[in-house]
């Protein structure tokens, strides 16, 4: 993030923030975020909340362990984490009870962090469908609700759909204002409230293109696989990797290696491969490694399958693929066509494979293109158009303030 916090709309202000993940597990368009606002500002970054259970298990889905660590620490300047205690009810995803209990012990238990941070009149922010409890019991400035997914194609059956439908459409109704990463995941919220925003990705070019410098070293792990290397950098999960197209490429090409780095995610099964010797799969990687291991990468792809969660959302990925210098190939979903300019767009298997041929030809200019369609997607941008966003809510809210007290003092 190359912002230094000056000139931003919003400085001094106190923000709460809710995390997707642990802290360091996923770099996540919530950690960004915080990231870039803690420049000016001071940040709360909240890891998640719950029961024990469902801690537990979602550190084994995973593959980590719960780490020991204070509830409250500062991780760099003017940005702490808050790890709540697990006191939560379970089944916070699957009832509305437990969501609406869940909500108001969080609210409870935020409020007392915030008091120990000396925060004053802070800003609450949460990227979870379930957050309209918090929004109403958590005393706030402003309260954001972010969609980063379309959360509900993930759910495991029609009742648990309607339910997750449900809870986002109160938590819009709740928020003040609404951010989404997408048009796709905008329109729909906007029948609950006007004030939703599109502020899509981006990428921290002063991280990835560090892939571009001779002396960024890459890792043993990805060194030692025969060349060509098709590269995935991100998650490991269901809802976005096609397997029957990675196959098809695994096995059409046997020179080629494909390494994919990331966390292999609940319902994913691995063993999907184990027939295709050149599919690598790497495993999560420090956050500060990932320009080497994109270094070590010839052509980076997103094999996206075509459903909910991939036509509707944006990808991180393909901006870090580019801020690195990378040629990327991708299925036709929208994260891509948006870039179409610099990133190859395959419909089947067969020009799949024939677009890699391609990106690994590319002539030299070529990087070129890539890193100046990407330099307007930068988080350092991001930010200051949130701050913007932010900045006029929280103006607009100032007279209808003083218009109520006002009246009140009449009455």
């Amino acid at each position: 993030m190359q912002t230094d916090g000056q000139g931003l709309a919003l400085e001094g202000a106190d923000i709460v923030i809710l995390g997707p993940a642990e802290w360091g597990v996923i770099q996540s368009v919530t950690a960004y975020t915080a990231r870039g606002f803690a420049r000016a500002n001071r940040v709360l970054y909240v890891e998640p909340f719950g029961s024990w259970i469902t801690l537990r298990r979602t550190a084994r889905w995973q593959e980590r362990r719960l780490e020991a660590r204070p509830s409250i620490e500062e991780v760099a300047d003017n940005l702490w984490t808050y790890r709540p205690p697990a006191v939560g009810v379970p089944g916070l995803t699957r009832w509305r009870l437990a969501s609406e209990a869940n909500g108001v012990i969080l609210a409870w238990l935020l409020r007392g962090a915030a008091r120990r941070l000396g925060f004053r009149d802070p800003i609450l922010w949460s990227p979870l469908y379930n957050s309209a409890a918090l929004f109403r019991h958590f005393p706030a400035r402003l309260r954001i609700f972010e969609s980063v997914d379309f959360d509900a194609a993930m759910a495991r059956d029609a009742a648990h759909r309607a339910l997750v439908l449900a809870l986002e459409e109160e938590s819009c109704r709740a928020a003040d204002i609404v951010l989404a990463v997408t048009e796709e995941l905008a329109a729909p919220l906007r029948a609950f409230n006007p004030a939703t925003h599109v502020v899509p990705c981006a990428a921290a070019p002063e991280i990835f293109g560090r892939a571009l410098l001779a002396e960024t070293a890459v890792p043993e792990a990805i060194a030692r696989l025969p060349g060509p290397v098709i590269g995935y950098l991100g998650g490991i999960d269901p809802w976005k990797i096609d397997i029957g197209l990675l196959r098809q490429v695994a096995q059409s090409r046997p020179d080629w290696s494909i390494a994919l780095v990331g966390y292999v995610w609940f319902g994913f099964d691995r063993s999907v491969f184990a027939d295709c010797p050149n599919i690598h799969l790497l495993g999560p990687q420090r956050y500060e490694d990932f320009p080497g291991f994109l270094k070590g990468m010839d052509a980076c792809v997103m094999p996206f399958p075509l459903n909910e969660v991939t036509l509707r959302g944006d990808a991180l990925k393909c901006y870090e693929y580019l801020a690195g210098g990378r040629p990327v190939v991708s299925t036709p979903v929208p994260a891509a066509r948006r870039l179409a300019e610099v990133v190859r767009i395959a419909e089947t298997p067969a020009a799949f494979i024939a677009a890699i041929e391609a990106a690994l030809a590319d002539p030299p200019e070529a990087l070129i293109r890539r890193l100046a369609a990407v330099a307007p997607h930068s988080w350092d941008a991001r930010i200051r158009q949130k701050a913007e966003i932010i900045r006029a809510a929280l103006d607009a809210r100032v007279p209808a303030r003083q218009g109520r007290a006002r009246s009140d003092a009449i009455a």
